[in-house]
């Protein structure tokens, strides 16, 4: 539950950066399309990072029982 958000964000993050990449090709816009990849691999940590705190929170749990 503590990393959910996270998860959440960062895979909206890698879908918008999915969009702005393709939107870069569309246009031949070779900025826009990198872009577009540094905002999927932002989403992507940003999912990771969620993942771990889950991780962090389900070791707390069974810790205190």
């Amino acid at each position: 539950m503590a990393g959910e958000k996270d998860q959440l964000k960062g895979k909206a993050e890698e879908l918008g950066g999915k969009m702005r990449e393709f939107k870069g090709e569309m246009m031949g816009e070779e900025s826009v399309e990198e872009k577009g990849k540094m905002e999927q691999a932002k989403g992507k940590l940003r999912q990771a990072w969620g993942d771990v705190k889950e991780k962090a929170e389900e070791i707390r749990r069974d810790i205190q029982r």
